[in-house]
């Protein structure tokens, strides 16, 4: 096993930095079967400033992905990936203070077989039709919606297994249909039903205030999703959704953005609304209230706003999420992000009853877009971390800070990708703290180093 982990990331190293000079890439489509090697190297640490456990990781994964050209509108797709440990702290001992674990950097890994140190999985294995206006895929595969999508803050994606159909009847109009019955969560090597995958992570606390016990027991066979957008013009673009999760939740999301040109210059204004409203459904998972994942009688209502500018190198924006309504707004952090104008990555907004997010971004691109550095923060105030039945994570209110380095070279090496990323959160709340209310969440920096490299090339040309 470790001559694996040594083999996989000696792979990454050498494709990252030489492979563009010995294999030359071509054009998918003028071949009958399309190849696809994608490496990504992903360091990780986290550092608390007060006495509490400092964690490090180095993974390293790896894809294929074989796709057959169309014939008559069907094809085929098949991805295999691996993922391992290269090194790391000892991610399975427990925080000393508090008797938690660690949140972030075992992550990388396969969360629910932490002592693994490799493991592999079939990724996408579908069947696909397309013709002008319409699109149908079955099988195993990626999926993007507004609450279930691939998610980018660890080593492998999630994945989805159900059928995806699409409809596009002119330019203005794109109609999508998701209907899930299996899901792979990213951080995992293995295939769950739809309720099975709901507390692979953390599950935070039941209302009642003792930790959420709904892993294993939740009922729940499906996630439908339709989705409706319309783009008025170049510039302006309502979207629908509607995801419903059998027997948990019913979630309509609706959003609307429009930039608007200034005269005579290249610079646009950027603006932005969203309403979200979630209720729950049947049992909310289980019959029993202890075990169940969603209060049935919770009603959730979300509202917010985005303001911003940008040219061609420069982007700034505002944004401003507000969550109101009867209990616990949920999204299982399993199957994706939120798709809040707020979000920051590293962190979500999901799991309480009310709370108030207002971020800012300031984003400035260089060297004909290859580079782009950003600074992106936020304040989060939330419900009091013993208010239980309306903050189920125990967090504090927080201020967080990122600061990013993303380079993409269109030349030599041409297919690399590089991300650095430092983050800061910082405790807002006043009064007591408890150790439970700062580990995995509060007064840390936390690294993240990202390298991807992907390769492409015709196969039996």
């Amino acid at each position: 096993m470790r001559g694996l982990l040594v083999l996989l990331f000696a792979i990454g190293v050498v494709f990252q930095g030489f492979a563009q000079d010995t294999i030359k890439t071509k054009t998918p489509s003028q071949a009958p079967v399309a190849a696809t090697v994608g490496l990504r190297t992903f360091w990780m640490s986290t550092n608390y400033w007060e006495d509490f456990k400092n964690d490090y990781a180095l993974g390293q994964g790896a894809y294929v992905q074989l796709a057959t050209k169309r014939f008559k509108g069907f094809s085929a797709k098949a991805r295999f990936g691996a993922y391992g440990r290269v090194l790391s702290s000892d991610l399975l001992a427990p925080d000393p203070r508090t008797g938690a674990g660690n949140r972030y950097e075992v992550g990388l890994f396969d969360i629910a077989n932490p002592e693994s140190r490799a493991y592999g999985k079939v990724e996408e294995l579908q069947i696909s039709y397309q013709s002008k206006k319409l699109s149908a895929t079955i099988g195993k595969m990626s999926v993007n919606t507004p609450f279930i999508n691939p998610q980018d803050g660890r080593l492998g994606p999630t994945f989805a297994e159900g059928l995806k159909v699409g409809f596009r009847p002119n330019p203005k109009h794109q109609f999508s249909w998701d209907l899930i019955t299996r899901i792979s969560p990213r951080s995992t090597s293995g295939w769950f039903g739809v309720g099975e995958s709901m507390g692979l992570y953390p599950m935070g606390l039941g209302e009642s205030g003792k930790p959420g016990a709904y892993f294993g027991v939740t009922e729940s066979n499906f996630i439908h999703s339709l989705d409706w957008k319309w783009k008025l013009d170049s510039s302006t673009e309502l979207n629908l959704n509607h995801t419903l999760v059998q027997n948990i939740s019913s979630t309509v999301f609706s959003q609307f953005t429009k930039d608007w040109s200034v005269n005579g210059t290249q610079s646009k204004i950027l603006s932005g609304l969203q309403v979200i409203v979630q209720q729950g459904l049947g049992n909310g998972g289980n019959d029993d209230p202890a075990k169940r994942y969603k209060n049935p009688d919770d009603i959730n209502y979300i509202v917010g706003g985005r303001l911003g500018w940008k040219d061609r190198q420069t982007q700034v924006v505002l944004a401003y999420t507000n969550i109101s309504g009867n209990g616990r707004f949920l999204s299982p952090r399993e199957w994706g992000r939120e798709p809040f104008f707020t979000f920051i990555p590293r962190e979500r907004t999901e799991g309480y009853g009310y709370a108030q997010s207002i971020t800012g971004l300031l984003q400035r691109s260089y060297g004909e877009n290859q580079g782009q550095v950003y600074i992106h923060g936020g304040l989060v105030r939330l419900p009091d971390p013993t208010d239980f039945e309306v903050n189920k994570y125990a967090f504090p209110s927080y201020a967080q800070v990122n600061l990013g380095w993303k380079y993409a070279p269109k030349d030599f090496l041409r297919g690399l990708d590089i991300h650095a990323l430092v983050m800061g959160k910082f405790n807002m709340k006043s009064g007591e703290m408890k150790p439970q209310w700062i580990y995995n969440k509060v007064n840390m920096i936390h690294v993240n180093v990202i390298l991807n490299y992907t390769i492409h090339w015709e196969m039996f040309n």
